[in-house]
């Protein structure tokens, strides 16, 4: 993974964040239910490029998993500190396994990223026929 596709990541992440943390304030008062919808959607339907811009560089389910994985992960921890709210050992329980996936798809991706460079990935026949 490049400092760039990182990069992306890393906002993705932050722009799901404030747009949970706005669907969660505008939940909170039927006055400010229209703004926090606006907002959040603001963030959450903007971050979707940068998700593109990942997936366009890695495997796309892999991208798919570190990214909600991660925007998914950061929610929660953000929510519980805004807002105060209660988390189950259970839940984070929970939690620490979405990481560990988050972590086995990565490593996932270098261990297939190596199996693939050493087979080859075309099959050349001499006499065109397939």
């Amino acid at each position: 993974m490049t400092i760039r596709i990182a990069a992306y990541l890393l906002v993705f992440w932050l722009m799901q964040v404030t747009a949970q943390i706005f669907f969660k304030w505008g939940s909170m008062s039927t006055t400010r239910w229209i703004w926090g919808f606006l907002i959040g959607n603001l963030f959450g339907f903007s971050s979707i490029w940068l998700l593109m811009l990942v997936y366009k560089a890695m495997n796309p389910n892999i991208a798919l998993g570190i990214a909600t994985g991660g925007a998914f992960l950061l929610s929660q921890i953000a929510i519980v500190l805004a807002f105060k709210s209660k988390v189950a050992p259970v839940q984070w329980v929970g939690i620490i396994a979405i990481l560990i996936g988050m972590v086995a798809l990565a490593v996932g991706t270098q261990a297939a990223d190596k199996a693939s460079s050493e087979k080859p990935t075309t099959i050349n026949y001499s006499d065109g026929a397939q």
